[in-house]
């Protein structure tokens, strides 16, 4: 009697297992993929939502006399969403304009903002405009070239602490051009610290490896748990 009590809980629990198993997302199954599409979509709308207002940003910045310093940082994270949807001339046009910027510092001005977070943000900034217009431009080992460059971080407090941007980088990925975009995540090792960067990096690592689709965001890691995609360290190949 014993014995056919063990049996029957044993059936019960697999049969608890298939159940789960069956109820778990797949990041293939069509609830998902449309899951994705809607948030691919939003994060389109953002991005076009922040060009307006980053650049609102930047012109009352210069009409109401800031300093150069904020004008700089302005103009830089502007530059961010003008790359992905205005005309390259004008891109270009905003880049040279932040390296005008800079050159009227003075010497002073100059060592201080290399002491605060040694420019690293507009750096940054800069070399993923230029990633984005060559891209877009279709000269893919350009922009590879210039995305892994523009996180080449010796000490920012900013980028250390929230990470690097990755619009260009959910763009490369929905395209198909995986290697470059792990390449990139693997090298945020180098600046971008802590349990919840290394967290990120696994389960991005992680839904790589098992061909999801996924956002570059940390929302990610909700939907990996859903997935059943695991968090740990991931030995994704280049």
């Amino acid at each position: 009697m014993l014995t056919l009590r063990i049996i029957a809980v044993i059936a019960a629990l697999n049969c608890t297992a298939v159940a789960n198993a069956s109820d778990r997302q797949s990041c293939s199954a069509p609830a998902y993929q449309k899951y994705i599409d809607a948030q691919y979509a939003r994060i389109e709308a953002r991005s076009r939502r922040a060009l307006v207002t980053s650049r609102r940003d930047y012109e009352r910045s210069v009409e109401n006399g800031a300093n150069v310093y904020r004008v700089i940082a302005d103009l830089s994270r502007h530059l961010i969403y003008s790359a992905q949807f205005e005309p390259a001339q004008t891109v270009n046009k905003k880049i040279a304009l932040i390296f005008e910027l800079g050159n009227t510092l003075s010497r002073a001005q100059q060592i201080a903002g290399e002491v605060f977070d040694s420019f690293s943000r507009e750096s940054h900034s800069v070399s993923i405009a230029q990633a984005w217009l060559a891209y877009r431009q279709g000269k893919h080992a350009m922009a590879f070239e210039k995305l892994l460059s523009s996180i080449d971080i010796t000490d920012s407090a900013v980028l250390s602490s929230f990470g690097p941007d990755f619009n260009l980088v959910r763009q490369m990925y929905l395209d198909g051009h995986v290697a470059p975009v792990v390449a990139y995540i693997r090298k945020t090792q180098t600046f971008w610290k802590g349990q919840r960067a290394d967290e990120q990096r696994n389960v991005w690592l992680n839904m790589i490896k098992a061909g999801c689709p996924l956002q570059f965001d940390s929302v990610d890691v909700i939907k990996a748990a859903e997935l059943g995609i695991s968090v740990t360290t991931s030995h994704i190949k280049h």
